[in-house]
């Protein structure tokens, strides 16, 4: 199948204002394809289609299913899965050719649609993982990004695939933007920064013991889950900095402005986030990456492009140890070799990987 000249109704797990991720971008590929694209956001209190700022792209937002639908017996559930996907045609005055959803939690029985409507299940977290059984038993074919996801979604549909995280190839303008603090030397880390994931206690210990380095925290900011006392500590840091939340075509020249980009994640979620999403994108920048655990970029490690530990307690030394290198780890050959890598995984290849399994 072509992907082009579709109705796509695209099913999000997070808002259109929501920092960007794997849905908008794939949205706005889709649309840039001459596609139709419904980005339908999770349910609330309103109904209502409005334009977005890209190309044949719409947002669209709806009341969502009557409460405890999981628990209906499956004719109930058929049906209002159905009267829902009908009433969003009509709310959207089209007819769907295609449903792709990222999120388990709603549309979970694709059977209740119409046959001519093809059914696309796209988990690309394991924390996604609702009606993970019917949504995938259902779909016709199902794409994921780690290994660990795949193997959940075997267990109930052979048409199974793993596509990477894609990379949003954005080429920009000048040579970046003046990060602050005073150091000639700056980490970043980009993404919610209310996210659960975040190990705050082992990067409070690295900025603590690393007094000399600029650390930048970009991104929109809240309470998260454990580790505000940490957190706080780092905000009070001299030499932490938090500009807030950026433009999703801004972040490259960010990236491009820092010496170093990090991901630290607690590690109970080391198998959740075995691929995170803004890993791609900070390959794509050709900037040395200092993570935690992240079993999807493994071969990458092996390859010099990357440095990252099994426990989370090595990684203050392992930053110092990149500061120590910095010019083997940020050498013009290897910065090249992480944007090629990238280059590799655009949302066009991925899409036309995906077309060739369709």
């Amino acid at each position: 199948m072509i992907l082009r000249n579709k109705n796509i109704l695209l099913i999000s797990p997070e808002p259109w204002n929501h920092i960007f991720v794997s849905k908008h971008h794939y949205a706005v590929h889709l649309g840039r394809r001459g596609n139709h694209v419904y980005f339908l956001e999770p349910p609330g209190e309103s109904e209502s289609v409005a334009p977005t700022e890209y190309e044949n792209v719409v947002e669209v937002k709806y009341r969502g299913f009557p409460k405890g639908l999981r628990f209906y017996p499956p004719i109930l559930q058929r049906h209002f899965i159905r009267k829902k996907f009908r009433e969003l045609e009509r709310l959207c005055n089209t007819r769907f050719d295609i449903i792709w959803s990222f999120d388990n939690s709603v549309f979970f029985d694709f059977s209740a649609l119409p046959d001519s409507v093809l059914k696309i299940s796209h988990i690309v977290d394991l924390n996604q993982d609702f009606q993970t059984g019917r949504a995938a038993a259902t779909a016709d074919i199902c794409f994921c990004t780690t290994e660990l996801i795949r193997a959940r979604l075997l267990e109930f549909n052979s048409k199974c695939y793993k596509i990477n995280h894609g990379f949003n190839d954005i080429t920009s303008a000048g040579g970046g933007v003046t990060l602050p603090g005073s150091s000639p030397l700056k980490v970043a880390y980009a993404g919610n920064l209310a996210m659960q994931y975040i190990d705050w206690d082992v990067i409070h210990a690295t900025v603590r013991d690393n007094p000399d380095i600029d650390f930048i925290f970009i991104g929109p900011d809240g309470n998260g889950e454990g580790g505000e006392i940490s957190k706080q500590q780092v905000r009070e840091a001299k030499n932490a900095y938090f500009p807030g939340r950026v433009r999703a075509d801004d972040l490259a020249l960010y990236y491009k402005s820092a010496d170093i980009l990090i991901l630290a994640y607690k590690e109970k979620y080391h198998a959740d986030q075995a691929n995170p999403h803004k890993m791609m994108e900070y390959l794509g920048s050709g900037k040395m990456v200092v993570a935690t655990f992240t079993a999807e970029y493994s071969g990458l490690k092996d390859k010099n492009l990357l440095s990252m530990t099994h426990s989370n307690l090595e990684f203050t030394a392992n930053l110092k140890m990149v500061v120590d290198n910095l010019a083997f780890w940020n050498s013009s050959d290897k910065q090249l070799l992480r944007k090629e890598w990238a280059m590799q995984n655009t949302y066009e290849e991925q899409l036309g990987r995906i077309e060739g399994l369709l």
